[in-house]
């Protein structure tokens, strides 16, 4: 059956007012729905749905498409994923509606699901495995909540295990669970490992991540975490560890509490900190970001204390500021409390603190106050304005860079209209804002000559 099929009883069986409104305040207006755009900051909705042609468009960023396209975007999946998830909600099963998607995509969800339950079950076999975890402060409950595993140390023992349930080797290779040697022979990606599946937004397994035990990364010399490869539906610059458990907390709470690790994150949720989410083995990205600014615009960043924390930490604030979201920092140094390596060490060794290092985050430019000026600031040299200078011009909205900017002033005795004059100078290195000073610097005229035809095109 070709796969336009499934795809168009899907949207025969959902309506897009239905579906959208599940995500959406959507409110009549004469044969349309309107609301603000969920994609672009806006004050006056410019986000239209049409039940007639079950569709949507926003006249703002131009953006539009069907309940495929709005899903995909909003929570940042792919087609497959976007189908898979939209069959399940219309009752179609997609293994007849469509073979070559569960020869393809589907089979790829059940290896690892398969995979998941294998490493579940090992853990329990391994005392040195259980033992390092609970070492590390985790309690059953947790590990048995986030189905976290032990990968045996043995060559092929998860391969075996998998083509005995009846899965072909080019499909476990191709879900990133083994590979073929130059030999012919076949080998599992993870052993000896503590294995962190990673879930989608909507709690299915689609990858892991790998810890190998302290004593033997030191003896063999191999690195501390591997992750799945990407795969068709595993990217990793897009999925946040531990989303599927904390998005509607998040949204409740109006803050996210940003990690680097599993750990930190598996240790802050055992505290009771639930508005928590981490990267997966990889740095912020756009698509991070665009996720939680969907559920909040206040981001707390939990980085570790390390010179490569920091630096993650400084280029996750730039990006983030890019993204007119209110960042707040951290501190490990804060007073009364003892300096930790990262926040799985603060929850185990002081864990009712935790809640008070939060609260007591400082706002992200006072971060850069305190690691680009010198004490007192008024003792500045100009190249340590500039580096403050640089920052303040990447953030978003212009009265955050006003607030900021009289900070400055008064913490270095500049004026402010030097200052301002200074920031002119200076070219943002920041993608996000270069994009956004070439959106703003002209072309309003073609601008809306696109906005009308794509309105009459819509509308028509």
């Amino acid at each position: 059956m070709a796969m336009n099929s499934p795809v168009q009883e899907i949207k025969e069986k959902i309506d897009v007012v239905d579906f959208l409104g599940r995500y959406l305040k959507l409110q009549r207006a004469g044969k349309y729905y309107r609301t603000l755009c969920p994609f672009h900051k806006e004050k006056n909705p410019s986000f239209i749905v049409s039940p007639d042609r079950q569709s949507w468009y926003c006249f703002g960023c131009q953006n539009g498409g069907d309940i495929f396209t709005f899903l995909q975007k909003y929570e940042n999946l792919e087609f497959y994923e976007a189908l898979k998830v939209l069959a399940e909600k219309a009752g179609i099963d997609l293994r007849r509606a469509d073979p070559n998607f569960t020869r393809e995509i589907g089979i790829l969800y059940e290896i690892n699901k398969s995979a998941l339950e294998f490493f579940q079950k090992n853990l329990g076999l391994s005392a040195e495995a259980t033992n390092y975890l609970k070492d590390r402060g985790l309690k059953k409950q947790t590990m048995e909540e986030f189905s976290l595993g032990w990968s045996p140390p043995s060559i092929d023992t998860l391969f075996v295990h998998l083509i005995n349930l009846g899965y072909r080797a080019e499909d476990i290779n191709r879900a990133g669970l083994g590979f073929r040697t130059d030999k012919g022979t076949y080998m599992d990606r993870f052993r000896g490992r503590i294995m962190f599946p990673i879930f989608n937004f909507f709690g299915k397994v689609i990858g892991f991540s790998a810890r190998i035990l302290p004593a033997k990364e030191v003896v063999n010399d191999e690195a501390k975490y591997i992750n799945s490869p990407e795969t068709p539906i595993f990217k990793k610059g897009k999925v946040l560890y531990g989303f599927h458990k904390s998005k509607n907390i998040i949204r409740q709470e109006n803050r996210a509490f940003l990690l680097e690790g599993q750990m930190d994150f598996l240790m802050a949720w055992q505290e009771g900190i639930k508005f928590v989410v981490a990267t997966s083995g990889t740095a912020l990205t756009p698509d991070h970001l665009s996720t939680l600014k969907r559920n909040t615009e206040n981001l707390i960043l939990g980085f570790d204390a390390d010179e490569a924390g920091i630096a993650a930490t400084e280029r996750s604030i730039d990006l983030a500021n890019s993204y007119d979201l209110n960042v707040k920092i951290v501190n490990f140094k804060v007073p009364d409390f003892t300096a930790f390596k990262d926040i799985a060490d603060l929850a185990k060794e002081k864990p009712s603190t935790l809640g008070d290092f939060i609260g007591q985050a400082m706002p992200a430019m006072d971060f850069y106050f305190l690691r680009y000026l010198p004490q007192p600031p008024s003792k500045s040299s100009k190249h340590d304005i500039r580096k403050v200078l640089a920052k303040i011009k990447i953030l978003a909205s212009p009265i955050e860079q006003n607030q900021w900017l009289k900070n400055l002033a008064e913490k270095t005795n500049i004026e402010e209209k030097s200052l301002r004059e200074e920031l002119r100078l200076i070219k943002i290195e920041n993608q996000e804002g270069r994009i956004r000073e070439l959106e703003a610097g002209g072309g309003d005229s073609k601008e809306q000559k696109d906005e009308i035809l794509s309105r009459r095109e819509f509308l028509s």
